[in-house]
């Protein structure tokens, strides 16, 4: 994929950001031309077709909100790459790209106006100087029917919007892999923000085989959208449970929920969205389908919730069966652990802990546990879940950017779709050798090298730093170094947070892990699954924990 490289002081040059909207129409009819419809293909064909200057206008257009989700203003279109705008515009509505001066609420054309333009096209509306923009608007729709409003301002601005949203969401699924990322990514790209490792984009490794599979995507992507519009965040927006249409269209979205798919990355999406629906009908103590929900889920942590209403609702023998099925066959080590305490005694047994009296403000108490640390020699760094993820990141790169299905959707991704997926290692041991079989060392210090400041998302290489990949392979050993790396592969998914807080190198061979916890702070979950693996595998952690000094007297 071609790229410029952009200087911050100046503007990027002419054409720019409608090469990057070609690069995305072209690799969507390349890639996936033989699976769109007609209209779909269509749109880019247009798109391709369009005249210099009318693509210009158009990339421009997409790049503000506005323009892809409501109207924008037409005297607000200044751009020197673009030398004939009107000429662009008459092109794009011809094309039917655009729409001119549509019919809209008269709420949202009026809104356009700033107060002084409200002042000047309503002149003889009573009280219209007076107020805010806000009171100067409720005072001319007050005063006027629509219609005369939109003729109104339609006098003074005219204004447009972008016609074929649905299209250019579906290109950018097609070519980002979701609907929400945009032509900033090249931005950000040809900035030097980001560099990315290259991987392979052709339609034999595409996300979508067939048109089946793209159409049932679709279809879960609208019902994770119905969803989210059933039960929204706030309660108070809320509808009543006893409304029959509510009603069936839940019914209805745990019937096109409800059979198992093939695809891996469809099963996914489709358990995400029965998790959501099921956690949703569980908080409005709709138990038995929200049972029904999680039942049907092949994702964690259906089968956790699943436990906790059954003991909510007295049924022990069904949470003991359950948490057999899971201690058997576990989808997750969190869930293992759960299953483990659940409706049970259980003590974890407690990890190793300093006390230490706290200093000044528990702001920045890492550094301090840091100084502490070092006080008599070594170095260390405030890495968290930087260091074991680099390790690995290192250690697997091959299979993180290897070429299977789905996996790489575009050229700006900095791991594959299926990354935390729980069979994510099992995709790959067929056409991946395993950098555990040889020496790992070497290894991490080749691929340290090789890839400094390719993105990764993993790890930053702003934390771990190529002077601390030195650090780290110069002085813990080979053994622990390949224990780290096993846990982390082990349970991808699980070990991406709760690392300690430091890491620190006292010198060849000593080296310890360190959480620190300022007063009052407790060890979270993840934490103590990170601390109780490193024990297991004999790797040197601990906890300091800083209270504060007593008071004198």
């Amino acid at each position: 994929m071609p790229s410029v490289r952009l200087d911050p002081r100046r503007p990027p040059p002419a054409g720019y950001y409608a090469a990057n909207l070609l690069t995305v129409t072209e690799t969507v009819l390349d890639r996936y031309g033989d699976i769109l419809t007609d209209e779909e293909r269509d749109f880019g064909l247009r798109v391709r077709a369009l005249a210099p200057d009318a693509q210009r206008l158009l990339a421009r257009l997409l790049g503000r909100a506005s323009a892809r989700d409501g109207t924008i203003r037409e005297d607000s279109l200044d751009y020197a790459e673009v030398a004939d705008i009107p000429g662009a515009l008459a092109e794009l509505a011809a094309r039917d790209l655009i729409e001119r001066c549509p019919a809209m609420p008269a709420e949202t054309v009026v809104g356009l106006l700033t107060r002084p333009e409200m002042h000047r096209v309503f002149w003889d509306v009573d009280g219209v100087r007076r107020g805010t923009k806000a009171d100067h608007l409720e005072r001319i729709l007050a005063a006027n029917p629509p219609v005369f409003c939109r003729w109104r301002v339609r006098r003074f601005v005219g204004w447009l919007r972008f016609t074929e949203s649905a299209f250019l969401d579906l290109y950018r699924l097609l070519f980002f892999g979701d609907r929400h990322q945009d032509l900033t990514t090249f931005v950000l790209r040809d900035l030097g923000v980001h560099r990315y490792e290259a991987v392979n984009l052709s339609r034999e490794t595409r996300q979508f085989p067939d048109r089946e599979s793209l159409g049932r995507f679709l279809e879960l992507t609208v019902a994770d959208d119905d969803i989210r519009m059933l039960f929204p965040m706030r309660v108070d927006d809320r509808k009543p449970h006893d409304d029959p249409v509510r009603e069936a269209v839940i019914a209805d979205l745990v019937q096109r929920l409800w059979t198992r798919l093939d695809n891996r990355m469809l099963e996914r999406r489709r358990s995400r969205a029965l998790n959501r629906l099921g956690r949703s009908l569980e908080r409005e103590g709709d138990f038995d389908r929200a049972l029904a929900c999680y039942a049907r889920s092949t994702l964690a942590p259906a089968r956790e919730r699943r436990m906790r209403i059954l003991h909510r609702l007295g049924d022990g023998h069904g949470v003991e069966q359950l948490r057999a099925e899971v201690l058997e066959s576990p989808w997750a080590a969190l869930e293992t652990d759960f299953a483990t305490r659940f409706a049970r005694p259980f003590r974890r047994r407690a990890a190793p802990v300093e006390d230490l009296v706290l200093t000044g403000s528990a702001a920045g108490i890492e550094a301090q546990a840091l100084a502490h640390l070092t006080s008599e020699g070594g170095t260390g760094w405030h890495l968290e879940n930087h260091l074991p993820m680099a390790v690995f990141a290192l250690a697997y790169w091959s299979w993180l950017f290897a070429p299977v299905e789905g996996a790489f959707v575009n050229a700006f991704q900095t791991g594959p779709v299926d990354l935390f997926w729980p069979d994510f290692i099992g995709s790959r041991e067929g056409i991946c050798e395993d950098p555990l079989d040889g020496t790992l060392i070497p290894l991490l210090k080749m691929m340290a090298r090789a890839k400094s400041g390719v993105a990764n998302r993993l790890f930053s290489w702003q934390r771990f730093t190529p002077d601390v990949a030195d650090a780290v392979t110069d002085n813990i050993p080979e053994p622990d170094l390949r224990a780290l790396v096993e846990i982390v592969r082990e349970d991808l998914a699980g070990k991406r947070s709760g690392f300690p807080d430091l890491t620190v190198i006292y010198g060849p061979g000593r080296y310890e892990f360190v959480e620190v916890k300022g007063p009052g702070d407790q060890l979270q979950i993840h934490q103590r699954l990170w601390i109780e693996a490193l024990e297991r595998r004999g790797l040197p952690v601990r906890v300091l924990r800083y209270r504060r000094a007593a008071p004198c007297g």
